[in-house]
């Protein structure tokens, strides 16, 4: 009996309950994985957001180059009026004048030479110039015109109707007995196909009635 009594007190006593709620083996293996997956996760996210950031800053650097251009291509637009103001040009009616007429296209860009703008031996920009008349300038036979798709898409003609002669006005200088103002246009945009910066601004020239 005293046999017996103490096997069964040993087996008892070997026999321990298993208390799974409490076993935490492979438990810090899981969580280390469910954090190194976590860390994964975003560093994948950080590095889209980076490169959608590089990817904007860079299309805003080509925009801001483009039309800082434009502006260039504006102001040589004004600066040399006589290569466009010429006494062809005055005398062609006012509703067809325009610059350029169809010339030289040395780089076959489809732009004629003596409109193009040049630095560093790249063409940066071009200009139109046309008379700001009330009636739209017929403007089918301009070079670019399949840029845009029709005369009336072209943005040469977005602009508003003015009388294209006019008395000159007031705090000009200009004493309207004598003298009478001529609006012309200048349209600036990019050589690229994309055509995304285009510039215009409104100018006139007064003109003695007697000469």
């Amino acid at each position: 009996m005293k046999f017996s009594s103490i096997y069964s007190q040993r087996i008892q006593k070997d026999m321990k309950p298993l208390n799974y709620m409490n076993n935490q083996q492979g438990f810090a293996l899981i969580s280390t994985m469910l954090f190194l997956v976590l860390l994964t996760v975003i560093g994948i996210a950080g590095l889209n957001t980076t490169s959608v950031e590089l990817q904007v800053t860079g299309n805003e650097r080509v925009y801001r180059t483009d039309f800082y251009n434009q502006e260039m291509s504006l102001a040589v637009g004004k600066l040399n009026y006589k290569t466009w103001l010429t006494s062809a040009y005055l005398t062609t009616s006012e509703s067809a004048a325009y610059f350029p007429i169809a010339g030289t296209d040395s780089n076959s860009n489809g732009i004629s030479d003596v409109s193009e703008i040049i630095k560093g031996g790249k063409v940066i920009g071009s200009y139109r110039v046309r008379n700001n008349v009330s009636t739209a300038t017929d403007i089918t036979n301009w070079e670019d015109l399949a840029d845009f798709g029709s005369a009336a898409n072209h943005p040469a003609n977005k602009i508003p109707a003015l009388a294209h002669r006019d008395k000159p006005p007031p705090g000009s200088g200009y004493d309207p007995k004598n003298f009478e103002i001529r609006r012309f246009t200048i349209t600036a945009y990019s050589v690229d196909d994309d055509r995304k910066v285009i510039l215009q601004e409104g100018v006139y020239k007064a003109f003695n009635k007697y000469n």
